[in-house]
């Protein structure tokens, strides 16, 4: 059986975690140039700027995000952000889809336009899955802090200074003490 607790707090979750903020980074940064260049263009849509808004707060959030997963006190604290920006992505997503799809698309620039539903979708796809993420990391992190079992990347096996496994636990150690 797989310890879930280990895979939520340990490095294959950081990692995964780790590659989610890289893409949404990516999709976000795509999203920004090719939003603005529709913006240098002449295009002065409400849902273009909009979107153009979206893509360049996520992109300023998430580059504080990627070096988060690689802290062993990271415990899915941005979860609320990854939740409000899931939302607002896939709202982004509704209007490019309202704009840019079924015959809407004029025909300058097309496949910029389809570009851009394409890398909404993706990074929605990746924001949801880093939603998911983060939650059970953090339901995981907050579980193992009322229960009082701590950090399992930080745990050890006890061991004396020669490097022998010392006798007992650590709740035997404190029974021993205690009397």
């Amino acid at each position: 059986m797989v310890d879930k607790v280990g895979f939520l707090n340990g490095r294959i979750a950081r990692a995964l975690l780790s590659f989610n903020n890289f893409i949404i980074l990516a999709s976000s940064a795509i999203l920004v140039g090719i939003l603005s260049y529709f913006l240098n263009w002449g295009y002065r849509s409400t849902h273009l700027i909009y979107n153009e808004v979206i893509a360049v707060v996520t992109l300023f959030f998430f580059l504080f995000a990627m070096v988060l997963p690689a802290l062993k006190s990271y415990h899915g604290y941005m979860l609320p952000l990854n939740l409000a920006l899931t939302y607002l992505w896939l709202t982004s997503l509704i209007f490019s889809s309202q704009d840019y799809s079924g015959g809407r698309c004029r025909p300058l620039r097309c496949g910029l336009k389809h570009t851009i539903q394409a890398f909404f979708i993706i990074g929605f796809c990746f924001l949801f899955f880093n939603t998911i993420l983060e939650a059970l990391m953090w339901a995981s992190h907050r579980r193992n802090r009322l229960a009082g079992t701590g950090d399992p990347e930080k745990d050890r096996p006890l061991t004396t200074t020669t490097g022998a496994p010392a006798a007992g636990t650590n709740g035997e150690r404190a029974a021993q003490a205690a009397t």
